[in-house]
C-alpha cells in the first residue's frame, strides 16, 4: 500500500485501482462487490465552518465506513468526499449491501451509498465508472 490518504488515513485512489485489478485479473476473477459512498452536506460544512471542519466530517466518515465495512478487502478515499470499500469472495454482494444499510442507519455524518458487482467484461475503471453512475441515480 503506498501512502495513505492525509486526511482520513485510509488507502488511496491508487491502492484501490490496485486491488481491484488484482481481485478482477482473468486468472483470479473472485466474487467482487463494491460500496461506494458519499458525505451528505460536506459541501455546506466547508463554506459555513471551514475546511479544517469539513476534513473532521471527512475522517469521522472514514472512521464509519471502516468499521461498517469490516471484512473489506480495502477502504479507500476515491476523491473530494467519495470513499469505496471492496469485498470480495462467495457473500461480497451480500457483505456489500450490509454494510450499505448500516451506513444508511448512521445519524452523524450521513452517508449516502451504492454497490455494484463486478462483471466478467468489468475493468477497475468501467466498475468505477459505473458507481458513479450508480450514485448519481441515487
Amino acid at each position: 500500500m503506498s501512502d495513505s490518504d492525509h486526511v482520513t488515513g485510509l488507502a488511496t485512489r491508487g491502492d484501490l485501482e490496485r486491488t481491484l485489478g488484482r481481485l478482477m485479473a482473468p486468472d483470479v476473477r473472485p466474487r467482487c462487490a463494491v460500496l461506494i459512498c458519499d458525505v451528505v452536506g460536506l459541501k455546506a460544512v466547508n463554506e459555513g465552518r471551514g475546511f479544517r471542519a469539513g476534513d473532521a466530517v471527512l475522517a469521522t466518515a472514514a472512521r464509519v465506513l471502516v468499521a461498517e465495512a469490516a471484512g473489506a478487502d480495502v477502504v479507500a478515499r476515491l476523491g473530494g468526499d467519495e470513499f469505496v470499500a471492496v469485498f470480495s469472495g462467495p457473500s461480497a454482494d451480500a457483505d456489500a449491501r450490509r454494510a450499505a444499510a448500516r451506513l444508511a442507519a448512521c445519524a452523524e455524518p450521513r452517508l449516502r451509498s451504492a454497490t455494484a458487482i463486478a462483471t466478467a467484461s468489468d475493468t477497475p475503471g468501467v466498475l468505477i465508472d459505473r458507481l458513479y453512475a450508480t450514485m448519481r441515480a441515487s
